[in-house]
């Protein structure tokens, strides 16, 4: 079952533990972001999704990733596949627990599952499911809760000899967290160590631990990030470091900021949904600014600590037609004469190409 131990780095949970993903009325929508980042790269087993208007099918016909896992119309049906735990899979700005998913929270817990929460609302701080919990010697796994004592920033990663590279967006929800693991796995694939830094709810799901810096006190943010990246630099060669928001989001940029300021990157991957033109918040009606203005945004913000350059784009082009694909990717490529492609359908090996061609002009 899963652990609550807490370390420097956040908090660590058993990576063999049997999941059932609870994602109701969202899956394969916008908002199932975690439930597909977890189904895509977790290492825990998974039993299925829960999701009552999409049952009957199988993960792979409601979302296209290559699993076919049943999606269960209630928690009583999923049960009857021992799962250990019931993992939250869904996240949308704010983070609040919907009131209409308590009961099956209780049932899972009287059932005898852990939770493993993302959201902003702590499981454990609501008396009701905490007594649940005790009652059936389960455990609540609040992933955003950051770890006490968190140093203050320091610029200490600017002279790590492992080559840091962080991702940075667009905007919010383009990828950063994919890219991120994208890399780590070709980079291992070529016998290189590498780290995957996470950051957020849905990266922490998927590795085991990781701070979700958005709940981090604001002195704190940038050393919170740097301690992660001292961390994980020890042994290896790269530390790829999962971005959050945009430097120009209105909503998320501080956070973005932190992420520069605590990794120190020696270089950046710009991640970005090729369907969208508008930054993505209710109330905010602002345009994506073009890539270049980005590319040269991103690495001017970072100079000061670090000489950095933005080697890549990753496009996000899910939903899109392959020739629509291909068409925008030869485009952003052209006008800014790097790298660019869709590390889900295309692997991000011409990223990290980029990446070690400057590592090795820099040694």
């Amino acid at each position: 079952m899963f652990a609550t131990k807490q370390e420097k780095t956040g908090l660590y949970y058993d990576l063999n533990a049997r999941l059932v993903i609870y994602a109701p009325d969202a899956l394969g929508t916008e908002s199932s972001k975690t439930a597909e980042g977890v189904l895509r790269y977790a290492s825990n087993p998974i039993v299925g999704v829960i999701d009552k208007s999409q049952a009957g099918k199988t993960v792979r016909q409601v979302t296209g990733i290559p699993l076919d896992l049943p999606v269960f119309a209630s928690l009583e049906e999923a049960l009857e596949l021992k799962p250990q735990a019931l993992l939250l899979g869904t996240a949308w700005s704010g983070g609040g627990l919907p009131p209409s998913w308590k009961p099956d929270l209780l049932k899972a817990l009287e059932a005898g599952l852990d939770i493993v929460n993302g959201l902003h609302d702590f499981l454990s701080d609501d008396p009701e499911l905490s007594k649940a919990a005790e009652k059936n010697s389960c455990k609540l796994i609040d992933v955003r809760r950051p770890p006490e004592h968190l140093p203050v920033g320091t610029a200490a990663c600017r002279n790590l000899d492992s080559f840091v590279v962080l991702t940075v967006g667009t905007d919010c929800s383009v990828g950063k967290m994919t890219s991120s693991l994208e890399l780590a796995k070709v980079a291992r694939e070529k016998n290189k160590k590498a780290a995957f830094v996470a950051t957020g709810q849905t990266g922490i799901m998927i590795c085991g631990t990781g701070i979700a810096i958005d709940r981090v006190i604001g002195d704190f943010m940038s050393g919170a990030v740097e301690q992660m990246v001292l961390e994980a630099a020890v042994d290896n060669d790269y530390v790829f470091v999962e971005g959050q928001g945009s430097i120009v989001h209105p909503s998320f940029s501080g956070v973005t900021l932190s992420l520069m300021h605590g990794a120190c990157p020696k270089a950046l991957i710009l991640c970005h949904n090729a369907k969208r033109s508008k930054i993505k918040e209710k109330g905010i009606d602002m345009d994506i600014l073009p890539l270049d203005e980005l590319v040269s945004l991103y690495e001017r913000l970072c100079s000061y600590l670090q000489k950095t350059k933005v080697l890549g784009v990753a496009f996000n082009t899910h939903g899109m037609s392959e020739e629509d694909a291909a068409q925008a990717i030869a485009s952003a490529e052209k006008l800014l004469n790097i790298p660019v492609c869709d590390p889900v359908r295309q692997g991000a090996g011409r990223l990290f190409d980029a990446i070690e061609k400057y590592k090795e002009s820099l040694a």
